[in-house]
């Protein structure tokens, strides 16, 4: 197998080790437009060592060391059986990387998108050969999660879905299939998890980390404000209109408003600075987040439960798609028995009474019992 991955950020170089690792006996070629030779000459460092330490064989590192190519030059994707694209979010770009590549390889190749919020459809609206265009979402760092989104359009084949799914397998992970509205779902649901721990962090008038510490029981690593602080404000502080399930605008908007109202205020869009941002600029209030938990739990399980009687897969697979994505400490099962019912329907209630956001409209008590058990 021949592999074309498209951009060597942060990104597109997990993607690649993912695969190097995994894939013993496959080729790749690694679009890089902005430091080929230099990376090359760094996976050739890397290799060695691994053969001085004697994880690879004589045999092995003569074969891995001829086994990837580092170039700009996007015609030495002939040949690729899959192309995975992870550039920037910027639409423009990745329409142009991809009549590129639609123009090296051949017309079965697959064209598969990492984008985590931009449509899919119109990422490959100029793309011949339809069937075999759509979303292959990773979640950063690619190597700690468990699953990775197929988000599928309307042209693309059962068979080109499954070969996808096949190669995701093959790399250790489990593919989940996403269509229409539901596109990079995994991702809406952590943006709106994001978004609700910002309006608690208001309602109970506290700061940043005084809300963190109060949620941080249901999460196994990293909260949602860790969450927001190594995706960067200036990824998560998108449009809301990205993502398309109408209940989930309104607490996306607000989630998107406080989040620029920061990067106003001179909060860094990078990676790894709003915690510090916000240390800086806040002090913890002393106010009584006792409850925060019980509010968080609310959302995440709501949510869950509203978008489970939708999709249209294994609802046991979604389930622990959700709880891996979110890096809940327990099963969402677990998570509705530690918290009364009655308790989280009052919470919802009252957030729904207060904001209007269609996030907080619950279904019955009846249809959470099919969904959580």
């Amino acid at each position: 197998m021949k592999i074309g991955i498209v951009g060597y950020g942060k990104m597109g170089k997990d993607i690649f080790s993912l695969f190097f690792d995994k894939l013993p006996d496959a080729q790749f070629v690694v679009i890089d437009l902005f430091g080929a030779e230099e990376n090359k000459e760094a996976m050739l460092k890397t290799l060695g060592k691994s053969l001085k330490r004697k994880k690879l064989t004589e045999e092995q590192y003569e074969f891995k060391k001829d086994s990837f190519l580092f170039t700009d030059d996007t015609s030495a994707l002939s040949g690729c059986n899959v192309v995975i694209e992870a550039v920037f979010e910027n639409m423009t770009a990745k329409k142009e990387l991809f009549a590129k590549a639609a123009q090296a390889v051949s017309d079965d190749c697959l064209l598969l998108t990492n984008t985590s919020s931009l449509d899919i459809a119109s990422v490959f609206s100029d793309i011949p050969h339809k069937e075999r265009c759509f979303g292959l979402h990773f979640f950063y760092p690619v190597k700690l999660t468990g699953f990775v989104e197929l988000n599928v359009l309307p042209e693309t084949s059962q068979s080109n879905v499954e070969k996808a799914a096949q190669l995701v397998k093959a790399a250790g992970k489990k593919p989940i299939v996403f269509s229409g509205e539901y596109h990079i779902y995994l991702n809406q649901i952590l943006a709106c998890m994001v978004s609700h721990a910002i309006y608690l962090r208001e309602i109970f008038s506290a700061s940043t980390s005084e809300t963190g510490r109060a949620v941080e029981e249901l999460f196994s690593i990293a909260g949602p404000f860790d969450v927001l602080d190594s995706v960067g404000l200036g990824l998560m502080a998108g449009s809301p209109d990205n993502f398309r399930i109408e209940r989930n605008k309104g607490l996306l908007g607000y989630g998107c408003e406080k989040m620029n109202g920061w990067l106003a205020e001179g909060c860094p869009k990078d990676t790894l600075s709003f915690l510090d941002f916000m240390a800086e600029h806040e002090s913890d209030t002393g106010s009584d987040c006792t409850k925060a938990a019980l509010y968080m739990a609310a959302l995440i399980l709501n949510e869950t439960v509203n978008a489970a009687f939708e999709y249209n897969g294994d609802k046991t697979v979604f389930l622990e798609a959700v709880q891996d994505t979110l890096g809940l400490a327990e099963p969402l099962s677990a998570c509705l028995e530690k918290y009364d019912t009655k308790d989280i329907f009052a919470a919802l209630d009252e957030l729904h009474n207060n904001t209007g956001f269609g996030s907080y409209v619950h279904k019955d008590e009846s249809e959470w019992e099919y969904i959580l058990g």
